[in-house]
């Protein structure tokens, strides 16, 4: 058997689709994804050839490999693949949330240990999450980053607050997310994403709250 099922669910996965969703990409029914995941029955060639052209992925490597985050992000040129970075000490899987599962809005946060992992050499002990950026999401007018960055943001520590002033973090919640700047104001740390709106920065809740701690882009 091929590999072509399981890649189709990463695929879903990662770009957040249905099966329905996914059925009508490529003109095939609900059930035909499923038999294909289960393993249970294979795409004709010509349906092959249209997930390959779709997504931008190698023919031989839908079939054959296991894809990984960052080849279905066409990140794999800059980095090792998935297989080999796992035998690379001090590299970090990190929860990986595309633009189609922000878009949905649904379950955000509680959802985060469920999400692909990306592969990248993060040197640090600390919680991360990492974000295909887009327009979908609402940020300061001077955050200047590309679509389909990939942003890497740092869980916040009480310990490192003193050092968040007037740098750019990030409000998670099951259903709201935006990038901010971090202001500190009359012992307060607020995070601000313009004048109109603001978020309070509030230990109880330091779980929602991270800081930017990486870009990655095609150049």
């Amino acid at each position: 058997m091929t590999k072509i099922g399981e890649n189709i669910k990463k695929l879903r996965q990662v770009k957040n689709l249905t099966q329905q969703s996914f059925a009508d990409l490529f003109e095939v029914t609900r059930g035909n994804i499923s038999s294909y995941e289960e393993k249970r029955a294979e795409p004709k060639i010509e349906t092959i050839f249209k997930i390959a052209k779709y997504f931008s992925i190698p023919i031989q490597h839908l079939i054959e490999k296991n894809l990984t985050v960052n080849e279905i992000l066409h990140f794999d040129n800059y980095f090792e693949e998935a297989d080999t970075l796992r035998n690379v000490k001090n590299l970090s899987a990190i929860p990986f949330l595309s633009r189609e599962i922000i878009q949905a809005k649904k379950d955000l946060f509680s959802n985060i240990e469920d999400y692909p992992s990306i592969y990248f050499p993060i040197y640090n002990s600390h919680q991360f999450i990492a974000i295909e950026y887009s327009s979908s999401i609402s940020s300061p007018i001077d955050f200047e980053q590309d679509e389909s960055s990939i942003l890497f943001f740092e869980h916040l520590e009480v310990e490192n607050l003193h050092l968040t002033n007037e740098k750019f973090g990030l409000y998670l919640t099951n259903d709201e997310v935006f990038i901010g700047k971090f202001i500190q104001s009359n012992n307060q740390l607020i995070l601000e994403l313009n004048q109109w709106k603001q978020i309070v920065f509030d230990v109880e809740n330091i779980q929602h709250f991270y800081q930017l701690y990486s870009v990655y882009k095609k150049v």
